[in-house]
């Protein structure tokens, strides 16, 4: 006899659909990639049935691309998620093929399953519930609901990334006139009161204009800088929030955000570094932010430190620390080897002198170290080689200028004509051994249209090293 809770046992396990293989699913995933397009097919079709252990996979493949680009290929039908993603990155990110194929597949379970679509919207994990809220960019009726998950969002980047959203949602809900631009609306106000609470100014023009909160992120390592722009006299930087946003910042409020934050204990080169190496058109600020970097040369990553206090040295501050330079890898060494013979150190004009000797013909940048050597065989060397190497043109005129030799003024036009390599050198070379004669030179170049020398004649303006 057979009990009555056994039949039944039997009976709900036979009715029940199977719970999908784990493995099977990973294994459907990676045949995403495969070739041949039946094959694709098939596995987009079982992993689109295989319920949550699917999406688990998928999602769990999706977060190796990151959180921009999931929000960039959860919607492709609208420009929802391409405009939220936008907002916070500088470009819009690399795209790898399986990533953005398990976000595709996952956008679409979530849409077509509304417990899925819910649990991943009350998710621990602020990827899941960011991919809920992109994958509403495909279907308008699950716009509203997406929004209103958003109301408690504690991630802040989500608080801002749910405002873009709300703004796209609205804009195509009113083309579409279907009535949902009301309610898209208001939840688009409400998200937007919220996201102020976590907002920081764009931008920073003067230093009285630095927030506090910025600052203490700064200290904290929660922000970083993030690169700089530059045209003409004018710089911006940008530092990059952890709440995603960028702030730009002007080269004043570089400083006094870097003064600030070090006053706290964090030290973020990138805020002074373009400012002491590649800024000319304030040459107060410029000296300030090298004087700056060095004496923090301490808090500069170890292996990062020499090189910094190369480049410090090159572009004219005064560097405590000696740079040093490893004789076994001089082509590669450049940077250290000029900064160590500019501070005096009397192994390095040797060290130039086998750098050159040794050099290829392919490459003939280093050929501007000549010019510290100062001896009639470097200057008859250079000059020599600014003939027979058109592609070291620039960095062997560098050398002549810089040990003032008469016939610099002879090959300059050539060298404004083709640049070659290492122009940088001919630029510092220009400033740091400017004479009149050169100075006539170039703006008579510069008359004839030339572009090299109108750039250098602005350069030495700037600098004061040549009158207006």
């Amino acid at each position: 006899m057979v009990h009555a809770p056994v039949v039944l046992a039997t009976l709900m396990l036979a009715g029940a659909a199977p719970v999908p293989d784990e493995a099977a699913m990973w294994k459907a995933v990676f045949s995403l990639e495969r070739p041949v397009p039946a094959t694709r097919t098939r596995s987009e079709s079982e992993l689109l049935k295989g319920g949550a252990t699917a999406y688990g996979v998928l999602v769990k493949v999706a977060r190796v691309g990151g959180m921009e680009q999931a929000l960039a290929a959860a919607g492709p039908t609208s420009s929802c998620s391409i405009t939220a993603a936008s907002r916070f990155t500088a470009m819009r990110p690399d795209r790898s093929i399986l990533p953005t194929k398990a976000v595709d597949l996952a956008a679409r379970m979530l849409m077509e399953d509304a417990a899925l679509r819910q649990r991943a919207q009350r998710s621990e994990e602020p990827f899941e519930r960011g991919l809920a809220l992109a994958a509403a960019s495909r279907v308008p009726a699950t716009q509203v609901e997406a929004l209103a998950a958003m109301r408690l969002e504690p991630d802040p980047k989500l608080r801002l990334w749910a405002t873009a959203f709300a703004e796209c949602f609205t804009r195509l809900a009113e083309k579409r006139n279907d009535g949902s631009a009301e309610a898209l609306n208001a939840a688009a106000k409400e998200l937007a009161e919220l996201a102020d609470e976590v907002r920081a100014p764009l931008r920073c023009v003067e230093p009285a204009e630095l927030e506090p909160v910025l600052v203490d992120e700064l200290a904290r390592g929660l922000a970083e800088s993030a690169g700089y722009s530059s045209s003409d006299d004018a710089m911006t930087l940008s530092v990059r929030r952890e709440n995603g946003e960028r702030v730009e910042l002007s080269p004043a409020c570089a400083l006094a955000a870097y003064d600030a934050a070090a006053a706290k204990g964090g030290y973020d080169e990138g805020l002074l570094k373009p400012l002491a190496t590649t800024m000319h058109g304030d040459l107060k600020l410029r000296k300030a932010a090298g004087q700056r970097l060095a004496r923090d040369l301490d808090h500069v990553q170890e292996h990062r430190r020499n090189y910094l206090a190369a480049e410090l040295v090159l572009a004219g501050h005064e560097v405590p620390r000696k740079v040093t330079f490893d004789m076994t890898r001089l082509p590669s060494m450049n940077i250290e080897l000029e900064a160590a013979v500019r501070q005096g150190n009397p192994e390095a004009k040797a060290a130039i002198q086998k750098l050159i000797l040794c050099s290829s013909d392919m490459d003939q940048r280093e050929m501007a170290l000549l010019g510290y050597v100062g001896t009639k065989a470097a200057a008859d060397k250079a000059y020599a080689l600014a003939r027979q190497c058109p592609a070291g043109k620039a960095a062997a005129v560098a050398a002549l200028v810089r040990m003032k030799d008469p016939r610099a003024l002879k090959l300059l036009p050539q060298a404004m004509e083709d640049w070659g390599f290492n122009q940088e050198a001919l630029k510092r070379a220009l400033l740091e051994a400017y004479t009149p004669k050169l100075g006539e030179q170039l703006r008579a170049l510069e008359a004839k249209g030339n572009n090299q020398a109108r750039s250098a004649v602005q350069y030495l303006k700037a600098a004061n090293v040549m009158k207006p």
